[in-house]
């Protein structure tokens, strides 16, 4: 009896990985989300049905009799569940210690703030009130971030990192309020904003009053998300210039930083413009404002030194071992949060500030600043263009 039992739970699990996976990737790609959030309604609810009928028609029926396709279905879900998810869980654990290797400061920034004082009256501020939802529970980083390709000059340059705000009236205007007020506490040199904004048309209005009380003496740039592609995204990317951001969505642009050029470019690609290779300017150091952090193989090869990014919120719901779920990514899981070295580029991924869906257990929203550190290298680069070859972090 318990071979058995362990075998459909092996199975179960199996098929869960894989619906997960395939949801994941599915979303990776810049469908209309009101057709993928129904179509996968549906699938969900056939597949639920489908496993019901199988396991009513099969539960206790020996495994030589069954269908050879329900054979082989069974065997990949087992595969899933016995070697693919555990080897899966093992990487995980080893791109954490990536993160582990560069130093940060991590607290509580909201801790004076009663939440309830934070949830709105929109149609999904109900979930701010789910017992231990972590939505209102906003943590700075504050990194210090050793580069080699990083040029002396530059030592010290400080970005503030926010991204996926996602305004809407499910939080509560005081709840932003707040947020930006933690990340003024976090003075940079510049602040960079990498997409989805608004969920709701109705709080374009907050962007302005908002990102305007945010310092950034070298520069304050901003791209745009998914998100905010379903909406007007030209009265949406005037509320953010309009606020003092350069919008940088497809195209790059350059700042002198003590006598050295940063190359800063922009793109929430695949459902806004990327940044073709000839657009991008020759510099000593290149940032990259990624709203997806799926573009990162192409931007390596790009040349970027240093890529910031957003868009998956860590998975939201984060299981103990085993991580994340369900992520909106072509990769899955791979790119869940923090850093990722692909080289020539050190990528880092944010786990955000809002939600759509404002559920967070075990996924804490953040706001970070990075502070660079030039480190010496055996190989240093003077200059980077276009498709150079660099030392990264």
């Amino acid at each position: 009896m318990l071979p058995t039992l362990l075998f459909y739970a092996a199975f179960a699990i199996g098929e869960a990985a894989c619906v997960a996976y395939a949801i994941n990737v599915i979303h990776g790609y810049p469908w209309s989300v009101k057709w993928t959030e129904k179509a996968t309604l549906v699938v969900l609810a056939i597949i639920g049905a489908g496993s019901a009928e199988l396991t009513r028609r099969y539960w206790m029926v020996p495994v030589s009799e069954w269908p050879p396709a329900l054979v082989a279905f069974a065997a990949g879900c087992c595969a899933m569940a016995l070697v693919v998810l555990p080897l899966a869980t093992y990487a995980r654990a080893r791109r954490a210690r990536v993160a582990a290797a560069i130093p940060s400061e991590r607290r509580g920034a909201l801790l004076s703030d009663p939440p309830a004082s934070f949830i709105g009256d929109g149609p999904n501020a109900w979930m701010l009130r789910l017992p231990g939802n972590t939505s209102l529970n906003l943590e700075s980083h504050d990194w210090s971030v050793p580069i080699p390709a990083l040029p002396e000059e530059m030592d010290g340059l400080s970005i503030l990192h926010l991204t996926d705000l996602h305004f809407s009236r499910a939080y509560s205007r005081r709840y932003f309020e707040a947020v930006f007020a933690a990340a003024a506490e976090l003075p940079a040199d510049l602040v960079c904003i990498t997409g989805d904004l608004i969920d709701d048309p109705a709080c374009i209005e907050w962007i302005g009053p908002l990102l305007a009380s945010l310092p950034g003496p070298s520069g304050r740039y901003a791209i745009l998300g998914n998100h905010d592609h379903h909406h007007d995204v030209d009265d949406i990317a005037a509320a953010v210039a309009d606020a003092g951001y350069e919008v940088l969505d497809g195209h790059a642009t350059t700042v002198e930083v003590n006598g050295r050029r940063l190359a800063i470019g922009g793109t929430c690609a695949p459902w806004g413009p990327g940044i073709p290779d000839d657009a991008i300017p020759s510099a000593d150091f290149s940032l990259l404002m990624s709203h997806t952090p799926d573009l990162v193989y192409r931007s390596a090869k790009q040349g970027w030194d240093l890529i910031l990014c957003g868009h998956n919120h860590a998975g939201q719901v984060r299981l103990p071992v085993i991580g994340p779920i369900l992520m909106p990514s072509v990769y899955s899981r791979r790119f869940e949060h923090g850093f990722f070295r692909v080289p020539p580029s050190l990528m880092y991924v944010s786990q955000g500030v809002g939600c759509k869906h404002p559920i967070r257990y075990g996924c804490h929203p953040e706001i970070s600043r990075f502070t660079l550190k030039h480190a010496p290298s055996a190989a240093p680069r003077d200059r980077i263009g276009r498709g150079h070859a660099t030392v990264g972090a």
